[in-house]
This record gives structure tokens, sequence and C-alpha cells, in this order.
């Protein structure tokens, strides 16, 4: 199969798979997102927890998937991104906020974005592309096995598991995320709930707002992007950053917050990206 018929098929698949949910999408942003929930997903309150066992990517591949039946955290790379001064500081720093979360068992997975990121950060001269998918995913793997090991070093149990891309919850060749749940109310599983619309999932909770968003800025270039739906988004069927919140108050904090993050975004000023939001 040639390039250009590898890109027909994989646009192809792109437009079946963003018709599967553009009927819920469009009833999401008719309704507007209080309304949509409380009438689909009445209790939706199950998905959340104060305590979580896993950490696992931000990616909706990921924050979907049932990973050992385990209460998931969400977190870009598992925290490969985290800011810091150096490798080390980032471990600790990010080992910290694990075992504050109960976290034991540290996550991985193939064709990870924020490992690609990460890897380019560190490695910024970096030219030849030769097996460049296979490098990003063997760092993606030793950063899970440092950030084990800092953990355990730091006196908490600590395990891996590396979640291959064709086992995530979504296609390998593409992002199918129509949304991004930016949790203010901490320990989001969409996986706990059947027919969420696909989504990535900021732990907005439990993480600083300066590092959130930075998440959100990359859950938005990735899905606009060629690895996401992309020109597919419309005014009529936008990307839609959901708030969850747990209170009137805070909704509207967080709403602010978001349309303060993406303020440059043309996406947003063109509307295809819609801000909306609910208390849980």
């Amino acid at each position: 199969m040639t390039n250009e018929n590898i890109e027909l098929h994989d646009n192809k698949s792109k437009k079946l798979s963003f018709e599967i949910e553009n009927a819920d999408i469009k009833e999401l942003t008719t309704l507007g997102a209080a309304e949509y929930f409380k009438r689909e997903f009445p209790d939706l309150n199950h998905s959340f927890s104060e305590k979580q066992k896993c950490v696992c990517c931000m990616d909706e591949g990921t924050a979907h998937k049932d990973i050992n039946g385990e209460v998931k955290f969400a977190f870009a790379g598992s925290g490969i991104l985290f800011p810091a001064s150096s490798e080390e500081e980032r471990l600790k720093k990010v080992a910290n906020i694990l075992i504050e979360r109960g976290v034991t068992n540290i996550t991985s997975h193939g064709g990870c974005g924020a490992a690609g990121l990460a890897y380019h950060r560190d490695f910024p001269d970096v030219g030849a592309k030769e097996n460049l998918a296979e490098k990003i995913e063997a760092y993606a793997k030793a950063w899970s096995d440092k950030l084990a090991d800092k953990i355990k070093e730091l006196g908490h149990p600590a395990e891996r598991t590396h979640i291959m891309a064709e086992d995530m919850e979504r296609p390998t060749e593409f992002h199918n995320a129509r949304v991004v749940y930016f949790d203010g109310v901490g320990g989001f599983n969409p996986n706990k709930e059947i027919g969420l619309p696909m989504g990535f999932v900021i732990e907005r909770a439990y993480l600083p707002s300066e590092y959130t968003a930075e998440e959100l800025k990359v859950a938005v270039n990735i899905a606009f992007g060629h690895h996401g739906f992309g020109e597919l988004f419309s005014s009529d069927l936008p990307f839609i950053i959901i708030a969850l919140a747990k209170s009137g108050e805070e909704l509207y904090k967080l709403k602010n917050e978001i349309l303060s993050v993406l303020s440059d975004n043309e996406n947003l000023s063109g509307g295809k990206i819609k801000v909306d939001g609910l208390t849980v």
C-alpha cells in the first residue's frame, strides 16, 4: 500500500470514527453539559474516587480503559512533562504527588504523545527519525521504571504496567477524543460509566493550575492536529471542554480558567471549541 493510499485509508477511518459519536455530541452541544449528563448519566458521581491506585496518561485511550480494575489518576505521560529543573527533581515531585494519591501502579503506553514531547524536550538536537517511535516508547517505559524506583526509594510500594498501543481504548492510528474532562472534583474515571463521550482527562483538582494549563493546551493541539480529528470539528460539532466541579461557584471559576488558557486559540474564537461544564 502506498503512502497516499495509507493516508486515504486513515482519513476514511477517521471520518467513520467521528460519525459514530456525532449524534451524542450534537445532543451534548444542544442541551448543554448539565442537562445532557443529568439525562444520560444520572449516576456520574460514582465515577469519582478520592484515592487512586494507578496512574495513567490523560490520553483517552488509557483514561477510558479498565486497567486491572484499578481506580486511575490521569497525568500526561505519568508525569513525564511535569515542570522541573532536572529529571531527578521531576521524579521526586511526581513521586510525592502520586504517593499522596495512593498510587502504586505506574503505567506507560505505546504511542504516547506526552512522551514524544518529553523526548524532544530532553533531546532537542535529535535529527534522525529512524526508529523514532520505538525510541520514544522506550523513553516512556524508562521514565515509568525510574518513577516506580523513586516511589520505592521513598518507602512506598510501586509496580509497573505497560499498555501496548493496540490494547488502548482508541484506534492506534489516531486520537478519537471529542471532549476534555477538566476535572475539578478529582479522581474521575470515565471507564466507570459506559457510553461517555471519548475524552482526555485532566486532574485539575490535584495538580497545579499552571501545569494543567499546559496539559489542556497539549490536549487541544492533539485533537486539532494530524493525529486527532482536526478539520472535522466545526461550530455545529465542536471539541468540547467539560469542566467538572463540586459547586456552581467552582464551575464558574473553572470555565473562566479554561477560557483564559485558550484565549489565543483560533479554534475557540472560531467556534470549533466549546467550553461547558456541570456540577457533580
